[in-house]
């Protein structure tokens, strides 16, 4: 009961939010008006801060260390979106881990297209080496569009020889930015946000004027990612993405890159970002690795906490 009603309710944003696209400007405006009451935990304390001159929400729980952190890149199709509305999930995850967390503000699209939000994460990274966080003890969460900039991020750092983060947690990402997505060959009902309209038209605000055969090439489906920091990918089984999530695993395995994946049955986008225990239980799933990455041991977290 739980499960449909929540899915009911995303439904019913998802309807409220997207529609008319693409006028960015109004869609933020519901978004922030969907989204006003979304709490953190009530052990974990919001402040507002920056990384390397971008805006950033710092979710500290209650005796987190110094040194350490969670890079947190929130999703939304690199069109929409703030800290503010991913809470439940990023606060979620700080208390979990009891680890602080920084939950980005990057530069949107179209205003600011790719690469611009790419570079507003390796900022924000090396922020936190300069910061004195080393970088075995950082870990990199994105969910949807932000799992994009998480392995992106890790691609960059490895191609210019910097110290890469502990581990990579990608919640549902976006990994195939072109016409050749599972998005748009598979039956879209199940999914109550995403529809393969609304990703063509998130895609098209990133990338203007980018061609078909380039957003193949950049699509971390089809990237070397040889190299790169362990991961850990939740899909979700309605999503419009879990075709990708599914290639994108057996890409891993073929390259031989350190990649967990677990796709949950019957819920949808991004989950994790709704009060319900399923979203809990899924929180808890993704935080025994990223801590054994990060801390060398799992946090005590329990289900349902």
């Amino acid at each position: 009961m739980e499960v449909t009603l929540w899915r009911w309710i995303s439904r019913l944003y998802g309807w409220w939010w997207f529609a008319p696209a693409p006028d960015w400007e109004r869609v933020r405006a519901r978004v922030v008006a969907g989204t006003k009451y979304a709490r953190a935990p009530r052990e974990v304390s919001v402040t507002v801060g920056e990384l390397g001159g971008i805006p950033a929400e710092i979710l500290t729980p209650r005796g987190a260390p110094a040194d350490a952190a969670v890079l947190y890149l929130h999703g939304s199709g690199f069109v929409i979106g703030a800290p503010r509305m991913v809470r439940p999930l990023s606060g979620g995850l700080a208390a979990a881990m009891r680890t602080t967390t920084y939950a980005l503000d990057y530069r949107l699209a179209p205003e600011h297209p790719h690469p611009a939000a790419v570079e507003d994460t390796v900022a924000a990274y090396l922020a936190l080496l300069a910061a004195g966080i080393p970088a075995e003890r950082i870990a990199v969460v994105g969910d949807s569009a932000g799992g994009t900039l998480a392995l992106e991020l890790a691609r960059r750092l490895r191609d210019d020889h910097l110290p890469a983060p502990a581990i990579l947690g990608l919640i549902c990402p976006v990994l195939d930015l072109s016409m050749d997505s599972e998005a748009f060959h598979c039956d879209p009902s199940r999914e109550p946000l995403l529809t393969p309209d609304l990703m063509a038209q998130f895609m098209d605000a990133y990338l203007p004027g980018v061609p078909e055969s380039r957003r193949r090439e950049i699509s971390p489906v089809r990237r070397d990612i040889t190299g790169l920091p362990p991961m850990v990918l939740h899909s979700a089984g309605a999503d419009l993405l879990a075709g990708d999530a599914r290639r994108f695993a057996a890409h891993a395995a073929k390259s031989g890159a350190p990649l967990r994946h677990r796709e949950y049955r019957n819920l949808w986008h991004v989950f994790h970002a709704m009060p319900m225990k399923p979203a809990r239980e899924a929180i808890g799933d993704l935080v025994v690795p990223l801590a054994e990455a990060v801390y060398g041991h799992h946090t005590g977290y329990r289900s349902g906490q």
